[in-house]
């Protein structure tokens, strides 16, 4: 089959008759294979769904409802109808299923069947229509899987909203004059069980109704047209546009939906460690850690952040105070700025050599390397100044350094976007770092015994023995509620350590 999934004209509508979808799709050869899922919040299908056409993966066939399939779609009645139109052959097969009590036929599917007049197939016309388990009031997304690879494409999604069947009662406003004669009823078995007692202009009547209650479900659907957990998954784009977010398209719309709800409070904190952090961790799953080198600065002492505390101690307000680790929840904070490197410090001297996060030592503005023409040239080595971040990466595999690297150029890409024009960043690889995998002893701890000899010995058994006991002198039995069977006397002399717990073959 031509990989042209767009030929499909595959399309969903609402059913004006209530609580059903219409599914509709064309193709030049009906033996083609096609199966139709649904979902809600997002389309079926796990792998990556853009406009060029893909095979199902792994879980794609089951991520849904299996709403139809042309291999096996049974209907308990068929009626075939054939008719000509200019110069071909029309024949039109409507498939019923029995449901209720009492049962009653309902349309499932219908297939529209074009052949020229010298017998060869034009086109197929398929028309299902999904009522299980459909409620009122929910948008439904559905893929189409062709061939038995199970092709897939955004050609091939559609979505489309379930209404109901409101009772507007158009017919009951009618003057009583014209709804006394409204007394044609139908054919037997020609009209639904439901429509058997209804007369023709009630029939009629009820025709705009039902596109009336149709309008009235997708109007009441207006009122979610923001909220971004039941909006229709093609505004998702839109929404986004007004805010200034871009959306992944590599991501489902249930993930994207999930963007959206979070970036607003993304853009409150934009600019914030935390939310440095987060967006690193999120677009690539390190670990990830920011720090703020103006902390490291050498600063001449200014004697009006000095902040007095309780007990008469001053705490010096440079941004360095943080909550202690473990303990009572007491605060740590300088009572003077940094100064310089204490180098009997051995803890210090290893921050210092080894470049880690925590390193408190404070140091000299660091322009960069001087150009000649005059200004300076900055670049990852370059740290310590008011402008700069350093981002501390812990990767969660082992990777080759230039690997991360090429990872940090696209990273430091988007952050030019969400960090004030003023700061740049800077990527620090952890040094020493050794990422181990998870340690799990079911499945890594295997045991293996095996025999290194064996003994071949032969034993004599003599006559049986007579049961006997061992007799401690001076033995008492020990009690835990009298004073006199302590298990140690410690104020005799020398210590009573006679009284014992009972123990078998002792007497």
């Amino acid at each position: 089959m031509n990989t042209d999934l767009a030929a499909l004209g595959f399309t969903a509508r609402t059913d004006p008759l209530g609580r059903a979808v219409r599914l509709s799709w064309s193709t030049p050869d009906p033996a083609v294979r096609i199966r139709v899922l649904r979902r809600e919040r997002r389309f079926p299908g796990i792998a990556r769904r853009g406009w060029v056409p893909v095979p199902a993966a792994d879980g794609d066939l089951t991520d849904g409802v299996l709403v139809h399939d042309s291999a096996d779609f049974p209907a308990d009645v068929e009626e075939t109808r054939s008719e000509w139109e200019t110069d071909a052959l029309v024949t039109t097969t409507r498939r019923f299923r029995f449901h209720g009590a009492p049962r009653d036929r309902r349309m499932v599917a219908l297939v529209r069947r074009v052949t020229a007049e010298d017998g060869t197939p034009r086109s197929t016309t398929v028309e299902v229509v999904d009522q299980d388990g459909v409620s009122a009031g929910t948008r439904y997304y559905y893929t189409a899987f062709v061939t038995e690879a199970g092709l897939y494409s955004r050609a091939t999604q559609a979505s489309a909203l379930a209404t109901a069947r409101y009772g507007t009662a158009l017919f009951a406003v009618l003057p009583q004059a014209d709804r006394v004669r409204d007394t044609t009823l139908p054919a037997p078995f020609t009209v639904a069980r439901e429509d058997a007692g209804k007369g023709q202009l009630q029939r009629f009547v009820e025709i705009v109704e039902a596109q009336a209650d149709l309008l009235r479900g997708q109007v009441e659907e207006l009122a979610s047209i923001h909220d971004v957990r039941r909006v229709d998954a093609r505004l998702l784009p839109h929404l986004a546009r007004h805010i200034g977010w871009r959306l992944k398209d590599y991501l489902d719309e249930d993930a994207q939906r999930g963007e959206l709800m979070f970036a607003p409070e993304f853009y409150r904190t934009v600019g914030t460690i935390s939310n440095v952090s987060a967006m690193i961790n999120r677009l690539t799953g390190w670990d990830a850690q920011v720090r703020e080198f103006v902390r490291n600065l050498l600063v001449s002492y200014d004697t009006s952040r000095r902040e007095r505390l309780e007990g008469g101690r001053f705490a010096y307000a440079d941004g360095s105070t943080r909550a202690r680790d473990g303990g009572p929840p007491y605060l740590d904070f300088r009572t003077v700025p940094p100064g310089s490197l204490d180098t009997t410090d051995a803890e210090a001297m290893h921050r210092l050599r080894n470049r880690l996060y925590d390193d408190t030592a404070a140091y000299s503005y660091d322009c960069g390397r001087p150009r000649p023409g005059g200004g300076y040239d900055r670049d990852e080595n370059t740290w310590y100044s008011r402008d700069t971040l350093g981002v501390y990466i812990v990767p969660d595999i082992a990777t080759e350094v230039f690997v991360l690297q090429a990872e940090w150029e696209r990273i430091r890409a988007i952050l030019r976007e969400f960090l004030p024009v003023n700061v740049r960043a800077v990527f620090v690889l952890m040094p020493g770092v050794v990422v181990e995998e998870e340690y799990n002893a079911s499945s890594t701890v295997t045991e293996e015994a095996a025999d290194q000899g064996e003994l071949l010995e032969s034993e004599t058994y003599g006559e049986g023995a007579d049961a006997a006991s061992d007799v401690v002198p001076g033995w008492r039995r020990f009690l835990s509620n009298s004073p006199a069977h302590r298990s140690v006397d410690a104020a005799a002399v020398p210590p009573d350590t006679a009284s014992r717990s009972w123990h078998t073959g002792i007497s």
